[in-house]
């Protein structure tokens, strides 16, 4: 690494408040106390020598040659903008840790904060991000409601933030904003002729609708997806239609439509959520046998706490009055709340609603639909 690169100053600093050591016990003995401050502010290119003495004091590495590995997965984290977005990679905490120590550092400071993190602890290193770092920094505090969607927007201006717009507005339960955030993302699309984009909105657009239950707005949407992915017949579009036949599939299940979700929803590619969506269509069917065989299929491959709950109902007649089966269902809600999309939580959310009515709990479950249902529309 270069002694007069812009990631020496951040390096020092982190590398410093992670020991919790003072800027006089680092510098002691190396160089003046203000030499380091103003090192650490990127306001002078310190001398070789001294840069060596303060990393072998901190324990830096300045050389990455050991780390190059990680840059194909730092270009895939700044194309993904959420934790658990297809193709965002995964980093280990000891993958993070090394990082910390190399010319990586300001990048696994974001990752942490995409793990939840919060944002505003790197507003002193906002004069070191480079351009991508800075959008990703951006992002999350949008994310983390730290900035505003409107001052978010006068600063990028291209299909993909109206599209992290939109996601966020979603993630904030916001639908209505949501809606509008996607029709601007669209409108770009069409205008850069980008069939790609033009599907990506739409089915965010379809999402929205779905969560909304306007089912007669998500059904249109999905013609037309159905049109766009039929004349492009690529394989993300028709990954993209699946995607779409999948929710549509999902909404007619939550109107207790079994038979119309069970036949869109048999023809998805297969998926974990495709495949518990169809035991839910059996269950709603009667088909209870039908609906056990798919999730005892899908157990086998993966434990999950939705497969779980399936089959729970499924082999416990007076489920709803039975403690353990609420508690299943409080730990689906949290599960879906921290890793899935805000609609997954609204899909499992009225299975909860049924055991606190029969439960006489009306207060609770009073206050959970004037939160998620009565919201969407004020």
């Amino acid at each position: 690494m270069k002694y007069d690169s812009l990631y020496l100053p951040v390096l020092l600093r982190q590398a410093r408040l992670a020991r919790d050591w003072s800027q006089e016990s680092v510098a002691n003995g190396i160089c003046a106390v203000s030499y380091l401050s103003k090192i650490e502010n990127g306001k002078i290119v310190p001398a070789p020598d001294i840069v060596e003495a303060l990393a072998k004091r901190l324990g830096l590495t300045l050389e990455d040659a050991s780390l190059t590995a990680i840059e194909a997965k730092l270009d895939a984290f700044y194309a993904s903008h959420y934790e658990q977005e297809d193709g965002a990679p995964v980093f280990e905490a000891e993958e993070l840790e090394r990082m910390l120590g190399s010319v990586f550092a300001l990048d696994a400071m974001l990752i942490r904060c995409q793990n939840r993190e919060a944002v505003e602890t790197l507003r002193s290193y906002e004069p070191f991000f480079d351009a991508r770092q800075r959008r990703k920094y951006d992002e999350l505090r949008l994310l983390q409601g730290a900035w505003s969607e409107e001052a978010f927007l006068a600063t990028y201006h291209d299909f993909f933030a109206y599209a992290f717009a939109a996601e966020t507005s979603c993630r904030h339960e916001r639908m209505l904003d949501c809606l509008a955030y996607w029709s601007e993302a669209l409108s770009i699309a069409q205008k850069e002729m980008d069939v790609e984009r033009i599907l990506d909105a739409l089915l965010g657009r379809l999402v929205a609708f779905s969560i909304l239950s306007d089912i007669p707005s998500m059904e249109r949407v999905f013609a037309q997806i159905e049109k766009v992915a039929t004349m492009t017949a690529t394989d993300s579009a028709r990954q993209m239609l699946d995607n779409a036949r999948y929710n549509v599939g999902a909404s007619r299940l939550e109107q207790r439509e079994y038979a119309k979700a069970l036949e869109l929803l048999l023809g998805c590619a297969h998926r974990p959520l495709a495949a518990h969506k169809i035991a839910l269509c059996y269950e709603g069917l009667g088909e209870y046998e039908l609906a056990k065989a798919w999730i005892v299929k899908e157990q086998q491959r993966a434990s999950s706490v939705f497969f779980d709950v399936v089959r729970y109902r499924l082999e416990h007649p007076n489920y709803l009055r039975e403690e353990a089966y609420a508690h299943m269902m409080k730990r689906c809600l949290d599960e879906a709340s921290k890793n899935y999309h805000y609609g997954y939580f609204l899909f499992h959310l009225p299975y909860y609603l049924d055991v606190l009515e029969a439960n006489r709990q009306y207060k609770e479950a009073y206050g959970l639909l004037k939160r998620h249902f009565i919201k969407q529309w004020d």
